[in-house]
């Protein structure tokens, strides 16, 4: 079943708190949220990725407080980023120290859950700290179970997010530092089961809140509200193969008198398969049709096709290789533009060198065509990560990033950008 995105504007903000919170909402057991010892058959049981195998010698114990298990950690460290402003001229390479928290309190109950995460992470830029950020997100959720394959669940979060100056909204709008906005987000999710039937539904009520910040032309960024209802259903012929199918209609409120205009409806319908190849190969492919009408007559409705498509690959217990691919419609933040259509691709590798070294090499492409003014950017990333886990309680991360501009409209530059970060991690 396709998920409710979120906005893509920063996708730094990945923690085990945040995991525990998902894995609550979906109803996982007790047994494999790292609630007592890691069972022998989960390194090999089927479906289990390098990302995700359990490493009994190396796995935070947290700290138990009755019902309840609260996992964190702290990460600090250098980095470098030798072009923070990609379109401007004169953009200097800069040190940076990065930070990231990461606090997660999950019940071990056996019926129904609760949990709570907070989450943070932050870029400092010393030499220029106009260019600093800083992300953060307090979750709060529960799941109510109802009978055997029902359950009820419900989310609160609080976030608060950025642009970065990479992003094309920005450039076009002639910024030399991030924008920064506040989210909060009430999800209602509903989960049925008859027989090999499954149904799903959900509403989600989101808000977008931007900092004051005047570009060419005027103000980025416009605060707006999106209200999402979703009902789907799933046809499982055996465990990890199935049919979906899926309908969302979205609703873009503006909160400014004189952004009525770009009110819009969005519906989508998509259909597609999950298939199991013999625990070796496993796909997930969603196809449908998606458009998007304004309030504004003049302003021209964007339809095509959807899809989001995912394959998993594990040649060996030592390798993962995930293809993604996706295409939406988003909203865009500076003045003069309403909206672009958005397609990104993306190979992964996971690749456990030892029992506690795991390395990841990513490479992804995004295109973004925009309908006013009628422009399309092509931008490139490549990325490699290692992580060394020294015991329980420590370990070592290194990113590296590579980003690349391949095609932008007349008048901005095609560049290319390399970050650089190494952090030690604490965990409890």
């Amino acid at each position: 079943m396709v998920a409710f995105h979120p906005e893509g504007a920063s996708a730094l903000r990945r923690s085990a708190g945040a995991a525990a919170l998902a894995m609550v909402l979906l109803g996982a057991p007790a047994e494999l949220r790292g609630q007592g010892s890691t069972p022998d058959w989960a390194a090999t049981a089927r479906g289990v990725t390098v990302q995700t195998r359990p490493r009994p010698d190396y796995e935070p114990l947290g700290v138990r407080l009755g019902a309840f298990r609260l996992d964190g950690s702290l990460e600090a460290g250098p980095g470098f980023d030798d072009n923070p402003a990609p379109n401007l001229r004169g953009s200097r390479a800069q040190a940076t120290l990065e930070e990231a928290l990461s606090l997660g309190l999950a019940s071990g109950w056996t019926r129904h859950a609760f949990t709570a995460a907070l989450t943070q992470q932050t870029r400092r830029y010393p030499s220029d700290p106009s260019l600093s950020w800083n992300d953060y997100a307090f979750d709060l959720g529960g799941r109510l179970d109802i009978g055997r394959a029902s359950s009820l669940g419900l989310l609160y979060s609080r976030q608060r997010n950025h642009f970065d100056l990479g992003n094309f909204d920005l450039q076009r709008a002639g910024l030399a530092r991030p924008v920064q906005f506040d989210s909060d987000v009430f999800r209602l999710r509903g989960v049925g089961a008859l027989n090999r039937l499954l149904f799903e539904g959900g509403l989600e009520h989101r808000t977008f809140r931007y900092d004051r910040t005047v570009g060419a032309g005027g103000a980025v960024g416009s605060d707006r509200d999106h209200l999402t209802a979703e009902a789907g259903a799933s046809y499982l012929f055996q465990p990890g193969q199935g049919l979906d199918a899926v309908a969302r209609l979205t609703r873009i409120s503006y909160q400014q008198s004189s952004q009525r205009g770009r009110d819009s409806l969005t519906y989508e319908v998509l259909g597609g398969l999950r298939y199991d190849f013999n625990g070796l190969w496993g796909v997930r492919l969603s196809l449908g049709y998606r458009r998007r009408v304004y309030e504004d007559p003049s302003i021209r409705a964007l339809s095509g096709p959807a899809f989001d498509a995912q394959v998993t690959w594990m040649p060996s217990q030592v390798a993962t290789l995930g293809l993604s691919a996706q295409r939406t419609i988003e909203e865009s933040i500076r003045p003069g533009s309403v909206a672009y259509t958005r397609t990104a691709l993306r190979t992964t590798l996971d690749y456990e060198v030892r029992r506690n070294i795991i390395a990841t090499v990513t490479l992804g492409a995004e295109m973004r065509e925009y309908e006013r003014p009628r422009e399309r950017v092509v931008d490139g990333v490549a990325t490699f990560g290692a992580t060394m886990l020294l015991n329980r309680r420590a370990a070592l991360l290194l990113n590296y990033q590579h980003t690349r501009r391949f095609e932008a409209p007349s008048g901005f530059r095609e560049y290319g950008r390399n970050i650089l970060s190494l952090r030690l991690r604490l965990s409890l």
